[in-house]
């Protein structure tokens, strides 16, 4: 009797310990619901109807050479894209395009790439608002540097791009040298924060660079510099990085 009655108390604390693993469970369920519902309502504000017409958009611009649910796919999860970009920093058509790639890039060539790049940016009123200020940050920087390159490597660098000073890695803007520093990448994918430590000059480049002390898990990796006064950001990452 006394070893029935142990078992019955030993299964009462298994049920009990597991009621509480399911209600912590739920808990964190509803938690994750109620945030992905509030993330939802920001990007389709309107509801249906935005997705509605994003999809309908979508199709027009392929010219209905997809069905409604596959465009109604791509036109969801891209504008999740754009709104989740723009918090960390920027939503580019190359973002865009690397999002597209893996299911979806085939049904698009640059033009129509274009286009919907432009749609998903106009629904997006942060991510609008901040790629109008680069653009305009990136027109000001040409204008005031007619001589600063258009290539990956400036042309008068010498040493191992990017992580010396006389071989600055180029960008259009002091926030562009920002959003490239965000796509920064390990070899083996784990993100990079970075820290300036200040503007400097070296013999062989005219304007000023930027250095930036880059960390990854915690712990410093390397030392880049940037130079933000050209007609490009370039698309090259240092050695032992890439671009994400």
């Amino acid at each position: 009797m006394t070893t029935i009655l142990i078992i019955i108390g030993i299964v009462a604390v298994i049920l009990f310990i597991s009621a509480m693993s399911k209600g912590e469970q739920n808990q964190n369920k509803s938690e994750l619901q109620d945030l992905l519902a509030k993330m939802h309502e920001e990007i389709f504000p309107n509801g249906k109807k935005d997705i509605d017409d994003g999809t309908n958009e979508l199709l027009r611009i392929l010219n209905h050479s997809i069905d409604e649910k596959t465009a109604q796919d791509i036109f969801t999860k891209s504008a999740s894209i754009c709104h989740l970009s723009t918090m960390k920093g920027g939503f580019t058509k190359e973002r865009l395009k690397q999002h597209l790639s893996p299911y979806a890039l085939q049904h698009f060539n640059e033009n129509t790439l274009s286009k919907f790049y432009d749609y998903v940016l106009s629904k997006n009123e942060k991510a609008s608002a901040l790629n109008n200020l680069v653009e305009i940050t990136r027109e000001f920087s040409k204008a005031s540097n007619p001589d600063g390159t258009d290539k990956d490597e400036m042309p008068e660098g010498y040493g191992e791009f990017g992580l010396i000073i006389n071989n600055p890695i180029p960008t259009s803007s002091i926030p562009d040298s920002y959003f490239y520093l965000r796509r920064l990448r390990t070899l083996n994918g784990s993100e990079v924060t970075f820290d300036r430590i200040g503007s400097m000059n070296a013999e062989n480049i005219k304007h000023t660079i930027d250095g930036y002390n880059l960390s990854a898990n915690g712990k410093k990796i390397a030392t880049v510099y940037i130079c933000p006064y050209n007609k490009k950001t370039s698309t090259k990452a240092p050695k032992g990085f890439k671009l994400n």
